[in-house]
């Protein structure tokens, strides 16, 4: 009887210590991984080359790239990496991509000024437009003064927040 007390009081702690106690987003277990928002660029050239792709001439690399805000006048480096191509079941994406999650991060509850700075170009002020519902939905994106174009196709079901843009 001790045993089967015992058991019981394991599984009724487990299930306890495993729910979140704000049900709004869904209820999930609250040892779930946790999504957080991220913003995906590709870069091109004026010719339409991949500018992460390192067999492109004159490509940026991941040491010649800088993504940071600035505050009480010292640059704050923000996380980001660079993805390979890939596809989904038969769909193939064949362009490099940057992605981070501090931009959206810094944007929705700090309101910083965030910089994206290529190589030796000057650094581009990057501006979001996030939406309401759903929630960090990046609706605009401005790099500089160029607006970047979202993705449409078919990769948008599967990668949220895409955007290209042009050099």
């Amino acid at each position: 009887m001790k045993k089967f007390l015992l058991a019981l009081v394991i599984v009724f702690l487990a299930n306890l210590g495993c729910k979140k106690l704000d049900k709004s987003d869904g209820g999930l277990c609250a040892c779930s991984p946790v999504y957080e928002p991220t913003l995906v660029l590709v870069v091109k050239n004026a010719a339409g080359a991949d500018m992460l792709n390192p067999a492109t001439t004159g490509h940026f690399e991941n040491n010649n790239i800088q993504l940071y805000y600035v505050e009480g006048g010292t640059q704050k480096k923000l996380n980001f990496y660079v993805r390979i191509p890939f596809s989904y079941g038969n769909d193939k994406f064949n362009y490099y991509q940057l992605h981070s999650s501090d931009i959206i991060r810094q944007s929705a509850t700090n309101n910083k000024e965030i910089y994206l700075k290529l190589g030796s170009n000057e650094p581009m002020k990057v501006s979001l437009e996030l939406a309401t519902d759903p929630k960090f939905e990046i609706k605009k994106l401005l790099l500089g003064n160029k607006e970047a174009t979202a993705e449409q196709g078919s990769v948008k079901s599967y990668v949220q927040n895409m955007f290209y843009f042009n050099l």
